[in-house]
C-alpha cells in the first residue's frame, strides 16, 4: 500500500481526488511546522513537495524525506531539481520529478513586467512618488527591442510568445536548436553575437557546470551600452560582483533581478540600494495559477504512478 507524504494544505485541497484515485491510499501529512514522527518517517513511499510548503515549511518538508528510506518517489511542485538536497534524495535511490512548464507561464510574465517597468523607467519614477516629486521623463517603447534569450526550454519559450505581441524582435539561445523554436535561435556556441546584438538580455537557463558563473565580467562587457539584464532561473549563473559593477558605472541600463546566488538576499547587498535595478524575493513562480498547475500535474501523475504508466512527458494546461 502506497503512503502519501504531503502538506495538510495540499490534502485538505485536493485529497479527496488522490482517494478517488488509489482509495487505499495511506497518508501523512505535514501539519504546520510540527515534526513527523519516526513511524510515520518509516512508512512513507510517496511524496509531493507542493508550493504551499514554500519557503516557511520546505526545510521541514525535504529533511523529512531525506529520513524517509521507503521513500520511492518524490515529486517538487518547482521546474529546477538542481538543489543539493534533491541530489542526496535522488542518490537514495529515489525517483525525483518536477513540474516542468508548471511555472513558465507565470515567470514569463514576471520578465514581461520586469521590460515594461525598465522600459518606463519606473524605479526612479517609483522614488519621486514615495518623495512627491513631479518629475517626468523619457521612455521608451518595447516595440523593436531586440531581445535575446539565454536558454530555450518552457520559461524561455514563454517568453518568447509573450514578448512577439509587443512587437520585440527575439532571438534565443540553446544548446541544441531543434528547428521548431517558437523564435530565430542560435546553439549556445554563439552567445557572444547574442549579448553584442541585443538590448535586454534574459537568463532562462538552467544551472549546469556549463552555465554556473556564465555571466561574467567578460560577458556584461560584450553587452551593449544601456543594456537590460534579466535573470529569472538561478542566480549562480551569475557573478553577482560583476554585475554590480557593470550597472554602478552605467554599462547596463538596469535589471530584474528574481534570483540571487545566496537567498534571502543579505540585507548588505549593494543590489538593494542600485537605482535602477529591481528586487523581487524569487517570487516569479509563485502565483495561483502556477501552484495550481503544479499541483494538477501531481495529480495525474500520481494516477500513471499507481498504473505504472511513464510520468515524462506531461503537459497541464489553465483549466
Amino acid at each position: 500500500m502506497s503512503v502519501l507524504f504531503c502538506s495538510d494544505t495540499f490534502w485538505h485541497e485536493r485529497g479527496n481526488e488522490i482517494t478517488m484515485i488509489e482509495p487505499a491510499i495511506d497518508v501523512v501529512q505535514l501539519v504546520g511546522d510540527e515534526l513527523v514522527s519516526d513511524d510515520d518517517l518509516e512508512r512513507i513511499t510517496i511524496a509531493f513537495f507542493s508550493g504551499d510548503t514554500w519557503p516557511d515549511r520546505a526545510g521541514r518538508f525535504l529533511g523529512s524525506c531525506t529520513r524517509a528510506p521507503e521513500l520511492e518517489w518524490l515529486q517538487t511542485f518547482s521546474a529546477g531539481t538542481d538543489h543539493p538536497v534533491f541530489t542526496t534524495i535522488r542518490d537514495a535511490g529515489v525517483v525525483v520529478t518536477n513540474s516542468a512548464g508548471s511555472p513558465a507561464p507565470s515567470i514569463a510574465q514576471t520578465v514581461i513586467m520586469y521590460l515594461l517597468a525598465l522600459s518606463r523607467d519606473l524605479p526612479r519614477l517609483a522614488r519621486a512618488q514615495a518623495e512627491r516629486r513631479w518629475e517626468p521623463g523619457p521612455a521608451r517603447d518595447l516595440d523593436g527591442l531586440r531581445l535575446g534569450i539565454v536558454g530555450m526550454g518552457e520559461i524561455g519559450t514563454e517568453v518568447a510568445r509573450l514578448a512577439t505581441p509587443f512587437g520585440m524582435d527575439v532571438v534565443g539561445l540553446r544548446r541544441t536548436v531543434r528547428g521548431h523554436e517558437i523564435c530565430e535561435t542560435w546553439p549556445d556556441d554563439r552567445l557572444d553575437d547574442l549579448l553584442e546584438r541585443s538590448e535586454a538580455i534574459v537568463v532562462a537557463a538552467p544551472l549546469t557546470e556549463q552555465t554556473r558563473g556564465l555571466f561574467d565580467a567578460a560577458a556584461f562587457a560584450r553587452m551593449r551600452s544601456g543594456a537590460w539584464f534579466v535573470n529569472v532561473r538561478r542566480g549562480e549563473v551569475v557573478d553577482e560582483r560583476a554585475l554590480t559593477s557593470t550597472l554602478t558605472d552605467g554599462h547596463l541600463g538596469g535589471a530584474g533581478l528574481d534570483v540571487f546566488a545566496t537567498e534571502p538576499l543579505p540585507d548588505d547587498s549593494p543590489s538593494w540600494t542600485l537605482p535602477n535595478v529591481i528586487i523581487t524575493p524569487h517570487s516569479s513562480r509563485t502565483t495561483d495559477r502556477s501552484r495550481r498547475r503544479s499541483v494538477d500535474q501531481f495529480v495525474e501523475k500520481f494516477r500513471r504512478w499507481t498504473s505504472g504508466e511513464s510520468l515524462r512527458n506531461i503537459t497541464i494546461a489553465d483549466g
